[in-house]
């Protein structure tokens, strides 16, 4: 083994943090779905710690990829080797956004206290990990001071709300959301929720109950949270956002739906992070069954490990990108439909939120 490469190796990944065994599966700093190995097995990481070492970026990106440290160094070696798209680049500062009305403090939006969301696995969520969702109350006939929590949906300013349109139409019995919370059966967990009344609902006015398309809506709050731990999310406004399709990148899901098909809603929130898949395959999983457009987004693992299931709709896939101090999380999809839950050979499929922007910002007021 060469001795520079050794010593190289060394400098560079002796300040990186692993928490993954080898073989296992894991993600790249890009985001990219990889495998636990030794970087000496890894043709591509191998490839860029000898070509590009003396370039900063690269630098970060090997660091950030360790997923073992020991005698030799393990990086999560992506599995298709292939350049992915570059990373959107804002061309304006986060806090400098389009959208008519207060956004509750710009500056943090999409910000969350986690450090890697690198998981491939659900897991339950922690304690302020997620503090733009929202969980989705109707009211409950057998019980009216209990709503049903039926649905997610994520804050994107200080009153408004983006969800699912399918958890919006027709639904009179929908009047509550409720913020900040982690576990809904637990008052010692630490989260301090908050429960505000709904006073408007706007439905995309192309959305289709059948076909599920343009399954986006917009909710209004009766007033802004007072949970310092409850902020927006970031919206994907910026065209260079618009003009990305995610594609083998990995994005975030989160809710407090059913952990198997047909199964009970999880009292806990829950996340996992799930590749975004090609439109052109996921529309040929579904076939006729199912219109997946640009106005769609599709993410889960082809062996079906992972998915959003019944009570997440209208929740949020977020995209994180790490800004040189924490992640900033974008959010990309609206839980839409599937089949069933973690099937194998079939993704879910998301509201793609890029092409719905501008409608958003136009029903803000």
């Amino acid at each position: 083994m060469n001795l520079w490469l050794c010593i190289c190796c060394y400098y560079l990944f002796s300040v990186a943090h692993a928490a993954v065994e080898e073989g296992e599966p894991c993600y790249t700093a890009r985001n990219e779905y990889g495998i636990c190995q030794s970087i000496y097995e890894c043709k591509y990481m191998l490839n860029l710690l000898k070509t590009r070492s003396n370039n900063q970026e690269t630098r970060q990106y090997l660091q950030r990829s360790t997923c073992k440290f020991g005698a030799v160094v393990y990086v999560c070696c992506p599995t298709d080797n292939t350049e992915p798209e570059p990373e959107p680049e804002p061309t304006q500062p986060a806090t400098d956004t389009k959208i008519i009305g207060a956004v509750l403090n710009n500056e943090k939006c999409g910000v969350s206290n986690v450090t890697n969301f690198r998981v491939v696995g659900g897991i339950p969520a922690k304690l302020h990990e997620v503090p733009f969702i929202v969980n989705l109350g109707y009211r409950n006939s057998r019980d009216p001071s209990k709503p049903r929590w039926l649905c997610g949906g994520t804050l994107i300013t200080e009153r408004h709300i983006l969800t699912a349109a399918h958890c919006v139409h027709n639904k009179k019995d929908l009047y509550v959301a409720r913020l900040g919370d982690l576990d809904l059966n637990n008052p010692n967990d630490g989260a301090e929720p908050e429960d505000i009344p709904l006073i408007k609902a706007k439905v995309h006015e192309d959305y289709s109950p059948v076909k599920y398309t343009s399954d986006i809506a917009i909710l209004t709050l009766e007033r802004a949270p007072t949970n310092p731990w409850v902020w927006p999310v970031c919206l994907p406004i910026d065209d260079n956002f618009r003009k990305q399709s995610f594609v083998k990148y990995a994005a975030v899901v989160a809710g407090w739906g059913a952990t198997y098909y047909n199964g009970p809603s999880s009292s806990a929130l829950q996340i996992a992070q799930i590749p975004v898949v090609d439109t052109s395959k996921c529309a040929a999983a579904f076939g006729a069954k199912a219109t997946i457009d640009e106005r769609t987004l599709c993410a889960g693992r082809a062996d079906g490990r992972q998915d959003a299931c019944q009570g997440d709709s209208g929740g949020p896939l977020i995209w994180g990108k790490f800004d040189g101090e924490f992640i900033r999380y974008y959010l990309i999809g609206v839980v839409s439909y599937g089949f069933r839950c973690a099937e194998k050979g079939y993704p879910g499929v998301y509201t793609r939120v890029t092409t719905f922007v501008d409608w958003i910002e136009k029903n803000l007021n």
